[in-house]
């Protein structure tokens, strides 16, 4: 069973680097690398400043969200650099070993894997809201992207179908676990890790039975995403100054819709795609397109990079005790 993990493993990453590849190859034959230089030499530094302060507050607030999330388990700057050093693995290595980085990291604060792996599930939920959200939202002004409304309708479906399904379970914990307890299988071992990890899960996602704090990580999660969108808008003004708020919109939503089609770590070309179709579509030249998507691209994994790789040796791992805790965590789960 090891073997057929590793070879799918295997396989997943060669057909995401594929496709990061094919993407970017396609980019690359219908624009203009001329234009782009010309695009890029335009921005002037002063957008530089205001465009980084807006980036951080996006990430310290996105932080706020989930440290909600783990009940104020742990300090602001602790979810601040876990984050961070999260979306840095993501950047380095496949399979979004990013997510498993950081229930690692919250170990030494007295977090059990499975503890942790939920409250970074909501987190995602919440994105996906808020992306498919947008999406829709701005959908209208775009040109015919049928396509993209069944997509981003069934994503919000499956999203809305699992909240409701994590409320149940917590509401309905005691039930549940007395159920699985009360249950005659064969397998008493398999049995035990399956109630002592939901129970793990369970705590984990205690939130979901606090209304208060519940609004309080959406409240953040949604400052978050106006900031990143006030990121998004004043770059794209920096290449078009005549640019409207609805493109930075759609742009915005298309992005954290398409970065969820498997890729090369990092989502190169996968990421540079998403914004130069979205702005495609109001009509915007490639080239600019192009050149506005690399520096977004670029300015968010310079960020993270920075404090991911700061938080990684403050708390002195390397990047292959990661990969080793992620090997080893694939294993368990096969046995």
């Amino acid at each position: 069973m090891i073997k057929k993990r590793v070879e799918k493993n295997q396989i997943r990453l060669v057909i995401g680097i594929l496709i990061s590849l094919a993407t970017f190859t396609a980019l690359l034959w219908f624009i203009d690398g001329k234009e782009v230089y010309v695009a890029l030499k335009q921005i002037q530094l002063i957008w530089i400043a205001p465009i980084l302060v807006l980036l951080f507050a996006n990430i310290i607030t996105r932080s706020a969200a989930w440290r909600t999330i783990l009940q104020h388990r742990i300090s602001l700057k602790q979810s601040f650099l876990i984050v961070n050093a999260g979306y840095f693995v993501n950047t380095i290595f496949p399979f979004r070993i990013g997510e498993i980085t950081r229930a690692f990291l919250l170990l030494p604060s007295g977090f059990s894997f499975w503890e942790a792996i939920p409250t970074i599930l909501l987190e995602r939920m919440f994105d996906i809201i808020f992306a498919v959200s947008l999406f829709l939202a701005a959908l209208p002004f775009a040109l015919s992207f049928p396509q993209g409304i069944v997509y981003a309708t069934s994503i919000a479906g499956l999203v809305l179908i699992g909240l409701i399904t994590l409320f149940l379970l917590v509401k309905n914990q005691n039930r549940v676990l007395i159920w699985l307890e009360n249950l005659s299988l064969p397998w008493d071992r398999a049995q035990t890790r399956l109630i002592q990890g939901l129970r793990s899960i369970i705590s984990g996602l205690k939130i979901l039975s606090n209304p208060r704090e519940l609004a309080t990580a959406f409240g953040f999660m949604f400052l978050s995403w106006t900031i990143g969108l006030a990121y998004q808008y004043l770059l794209l003004k920096a290449f078009i100054p005549d640019a409207q708020i609805f493109w930075a919109v759609f742009v915005l939503g298309a992005v954290a819709l398409g970065v969820s089609v498997p890729s090369s770590p990092g989502n190169i070309g996968i990421y540079e795609a998403s914004i130069t179709l979205a702005l495609s579509a109001f009509g915007v030249d490639r080239s600019v397109a192009f050149a506005y998507a690399l520096t977004s691209h670029f300015l968010s994994l310079m960020m993270t990079t920075l404090f991911g790789s700061f938080a990684l040796v403050r708390e002195g791992y390397a990047l292959q005790d990661i990969w080793q805790f992620s090997k080893q965590h694939r294993k368990d789960e096969d046995r």
